[in-house]
This record gives C-alpha cells, sequence and structure tokens, in this order.
C-alpha cells in the first residue's frame, strides 16, 4: 500500500504530546506523519519535529526571535501563517502533499487554517478541535476544510482525545486515498444564486444541462458562495459563469452581511473564459439579524426575508451608482468575453411589479450609470423582462453558449474534443 505524505500542524509547546500520538496513528495507517511545528512559544521538549517553528519563521522570512518576542498574539501568528503557507506551497509544487491536518485551540486552528485555504480544492484538509464546535466561519470560509470536534480539549492524551485523534487519522488516511477531484473542465458552467433568483437559475440549469453541459450552483452569500467560486475560477474548473446572483456587491457597497471582498467578479475576466453578469438581487441589501442593523440604513425600504428575522434592505439611488462603478472598474480588463446583461423588470423576485422592493426609477438609474461607465469593450445587453421570467433565463442560456462555442473555435478546439 503506498504511503501518504500526512502533515500535522501543531504548536508542539501545548499540544506537542497530542501531536506525537497522532502521528503514530497516521503511521499505523500506513502513511508518513510529518510534524509541522507552528508554536509562538519555545518548545523546550524533545520531540520528533520535521519543520521546527524557526524553519517555519524562515520560510516567511522572518527571524524567529521577531516572533518570539512580538507582544501581539495576532502578529506572530499572521508570522507563521505566511510561513507556513510558503512551505505547504513549495510541498504542493513538488507533489509532496496528500493531507494536512491540525490539531489544537484558537491559535493553532488559526494559523493551520490561515495556510489551508491557500491550498487548492481536493487537498484533504481537516482541523481537530473544539472550535469545530463554535463559529467555524473563520476556520473554513466555504472551503473543503473538514472538522472534527474534540469534544475535550486538546491537553491531556485520555480516552476521549485518544479516540477522537485516532478517528482522525483514519479520515485524513481514506480522504487521502480517495481519487482526486474529477475536473470536467470542457464541461462545467458555474451559477450564482439565492432564493429570490432560484426560478432564472432552475431555468438556466435545465437548458444547460440539455446541451449536456454540467452545473455548480454557489449560493451567493459571502465566503461560501462568491468566494469559493472565485477560487474555484482561479483553479481552472469551470468553461463558463453565469454570475446570475450579484448581490454580495451591492453589500460590499452598502455595508451588508454577505461581502466578498475586492476579488469578486474578477477571476473570470482574468482566465478570459466565456462570463455573463446579471445584477441579480443587487435590489435587496443583506442584513441578517434586526440587530445588525446600522443606524445611517434605518431610511431605508425593509423586508423580512424570512420568520428568522433575515432582515433585507432596497437598495437606494446613491447606492446603485456606485455598485455600477464597481461593475465597470472590475469587468474593465474584458478581452472580449464578458457580457451584462440587465432585466429591465426587476432585479429579483422582490423586485417585481406590486412586490415592496419595486423601484423602477432606482434599477433605470442604475442601469443608465452602468452603460455610461462600462468600457466599450463589455457590451450591455438590456432585455425587457423580468429576471425570474423564462425568457430571460432563455436570453442568459443562448449568449453564454454562443460565447463557449466562439471560444472553442477561436482555441481550435478539435470536434471529437468538444463532444
Amino acid at each position: 500500500m503506498e504511503k501518504k505524505n500526512i502533515y500535522i500542524c501543531a504548536t508542539m509547546d501545548t499540544k506537542g504530546e497530542e501531536a506525537v500520538f497522532l502521528k503514530e496513528q497516521i503511521e499505523a495507517c500506513g502513511n508518513n506523519g510529518i510534524i509541522i511545528d507552528v508554536s509562538l512559544r519555545k518548545c523546550d521538549k524533545e520531540y520528533p519535529i520535521d519543520y521546527t517553528q524557526e524553519q517555519v519563521a524562515q520560510a516567511a522570512m522572518i527571524p524567529l526571535a521577531t516572533v518570539l518576542g512580538t507582544n501581539l498574539r495576532s502578529e506572530a501568528s499572521r508570522y507563521m501563517v505566511a510561513g507556513l503557507n510558503v512551505i505547504l506551497q513549495r510541498l504542493l509544487k513538488e507533489n509532496k502533499i496528500d493531507g494536512v491536518i491540525s490539531l489544537g485551540g484558537s491559535g493553532g486552528t488559526t494559523i493551520a487554517t490561515g495556510a489551508m485555504q491557500q491550498l487548492p480544492m481536493g487537498i484533504p484538509k481537516v482541523v481537530v478541535g473544539t472550535m469545530a464546535s463554535g463559529n467555524t466561519l473563520p476556520y473554513v470560509q466555504g472551503q473543503d476544510i473538514l472538522l472534527i470536534n474534540s469534544v475535550v480539549d486538546i491537553q491531556s492524551l485520555n480516552f476521549m482525545s485518544m479516540y477522537i485523534l485516532t478517528e482522525a487519522a483514519h479520515i485524513i488516511d481514506a480522504m487521502a486515498r480517495l481519487p482526486k477531484i474529477a475536473k470536467n473542465r470542457r464541461k462545467s458552467i458555474a451559477i450564482t444564486c439565492f432564493g429570490v433568483t432560484t426560478p432564472c437559475v432552475q431555468r438556466c440549469r435545465e437548458l444547460l444541462e440539455e446541451y449536456g453541459y454540467e452545473i455548480l450552483i454557489f449560493h451567493a452569500r459571502g465566503v461560501s458562495g462568491g468566494k469559493i467560486m472565485e477560487k474555484m475560477i482561479r483553479e481552472n474548473y469551470f468553461c463558463g459563469v453565469l454570475d446570475v446572483t450579484t448581490t454580495e456587491l451591492i453589500d460590499e457597497v452598502a455595508g451588508g452581511a454577505y461581502v466578498v471582498g475586492p476579488d469578486r467578479l474578477r477571476a473570470a475576466v482574468k482566465k478570459n473564459i466565456p462570463y455573463i453578469v446579471v445584477p441579480g438581487a443587487t435590489d435587496m441589501i443583506n442584513i441578517g439579524p434586526a440587530e445588525m442593523l446600522k443606524p445611517e440604513q434605518r431610511d431605508h425600504v425593509m423586508y423580512y426575508h424570512n420568520n428568522t428575522s433575515l432582515l433585507k434592505l432596497r437598495s437606494n439611488e446613491k447606492e446603485v451608482l456606485e455598485l455600477a462603478h464597481v461593475f465597470a472598474d472590475r469587468l474593465s480588463e474584458s478581452r472580449g468575453m464578458v457580457k451584462v446583461i440587465v432585466p429591465t423588470r426587476g432585479f429579483s423576485e422582490v423586485d417585481k411589479e406590486g412586490n415592496v422592493f419595486w423601484n423602477p426609477q432606482t434599477d433605470s438609474l442604475f442601469l443608465r450609470e452602468l452603460q455610461r461607465s462600462m468600457p466599450e469593450n463589455v457590451p450591455v445587453i438590456t432585455d425587457d423582462h423580468h429576471i425570474n421570467d423564462p425568457e430571460f433565463a432563455e436570453l442568459l442560456v443562448k449568449n453564454l453558449v454562443k460565447m463557449m462555442k466562439w471560444q472553442e473555435v477561436t482555441a481550435g478546439v478539435g470536434r471529437e474534443e468538444r463532444e
């Protein structure tokens, strides 16, 4: 049985005994257990460490004395995340990494996952610790990181911690032995979705599947939506993207909850793959629980999306003008593979004649500013339908398929390969 290289990230000054036990269990499964010490304090005990904290610091081009001497734990952590990332990326390029696992509390988990998040999709990533039972967003960030709750704090070896660590060793062994993700790049399309744009997305999916494409749908709610989609675009998973739901951008502009950040709307442009962008659900700013509402937002039209008090606000004229500039700026580097298609009868189910966010004046203002500010290399197409009308979905699919076929021809892809 082939041995897999499993890297164990641990703060050996406090989790040394437990990390060595995990290493033994990984090796009992027939693998190499390789320990990387990411401690922020000097480890005085002798352990079988493969990458010392000094090597991790040096990888970040920081003297270990700087890490140990800083009074700010957050600053020291950033140094170790940077060094760990350099080491893991180097191992990745050398094809020497089959999985990464960490164990510990918030400090060690923050360091380990900070580097795990930079690894490609499909590399097994496992975290064991009590942070798995709390707010996991900072650690997972929408990615394929598996969290295992340790039940008890990892502060000693006992019947519970040994069971959980043994379980984790077998889990990452199984993950490392799975076949790699079977990319279907020439036939996979990414689509962003929200409940209020679902009819459009469902119809697009039906039509594209009739063409033989495989559809991956991303719930456009920030890190687990647009952010992870952008990462997968950068990692070459898709032949085209239907960005039907760009609500994360209005949240960025207007202080909503589902913010991705400055990388949103950029990956497909840089990869130069067929990319259709729609202002889907940009009529709404996603707030979340009502107590998250800021004083300056109280003059907006409000809407409760469900019985759990998920509050949404209607975007106003000032916000949509800024949004238009964000679209224009981030799509401006297009090399001919981007289209913006705007439904003139509303951007979501709530932005429909008779519904609470229906405001054709604000939507028209956005459209005019978008047309004015968008560079000539990005066509802005208007369609006299609501976003959830079947005719609008058919227009999106017609344009995307045409772009993908044109790119196949210009790239010199043979008919047999396309089929």
